[in-house]
């Protein structure tokens, strides 16, 4: 069976990353640089991700250097980092863990970037200024049905338990990312959220194994 990665995002306790992980998120992200209200500082994430052995924990950042990147990276004790607001062209081949590239797409479809090479994970999230997703707005999803022909993608931007599914069928994405939409309030993520979101993502996997 194809199984869509989950991210779950913008998480600041380890109640919410826990509870991420029991619903059967992949990756937990954390928000490590950028403006932001789920901002946390690494060793927040670390403390986190140190109570959660084998978790997968995704630095995101706005706009770092490499060696920035690098160090909050390593600090955190993430696996992979995220970046927004970076040149792929520019970012080196040699950088130590995976990277996804955030490519934003604005309202009518336009991509405000351009994409990275075709071996590396690219996001598309909805267009925020230099915020690091967390719009809670969607983005037409023919744009991520388009790239996700040749591209692995993750599609982000208002995505929640209601319209996952409908945005799976129209894409077939590598994954999916949310936070806003999965909160009670900024930072703070909304269990039963959590857990409609995911379980309609894995639903429609099963549905389109059989």
């Amino acid at each position: 069976m194809a199984r869509t990665i989950v991210k779950v995002c913008g998480l600041t306790r380890l109640e919410d990353a826990r509870a991420a992980l029991e619903a059967g998120a992949d990756w937990l992200g954390f928000i490590l640089m950028g403006e932001s209200p789920r901002r946390v500082s690494p060793q927040q994430a670390r403390s986190i991700l140190d109570a959660l052995p084998g978790a997968v924990g995704v630095a995101v950042m706005v706009s770092p250097s490499p060696d920035e990147a690098r160090e909050l990276a390593i600090r955190a004790g993430v696996r992979r980092v995220q970046l927004h607001g970076v040149d792929a062209a520019s970012w080196p081949r040699d950088f130590p863990l995976p990277v996804t590239f955030v490519v934003p797409v604005a309202e009518d479809g336009a991509m405000l970037a351009p994409l990275p090479d075709k071996r590396d994970l690219v996001m598309l999230d909805t267009a925020r200024g230099q915020t690091s997703g967390g719009s809670g707005r969607t983005f037409p999803w023919f744009v991520a049905a388009t790239v996700a022909a040749d591209f692995q993608v993750i599609v982000a931007g208002g995505l929640e338990g209601s319209n996952v599914e409908k945005m799976l069928d129209q894409v077939r994405p590598f994954g999916v990312d949310a936070s806003s939409r999965l909160e009670a309030s900024p930072g703070i993520k909304d269990p039963d959220k959590v857990r409609r979101f995911i379980a309609a993502v894995r639903r429609h996997d099963t549905n389109r194994a059989t």
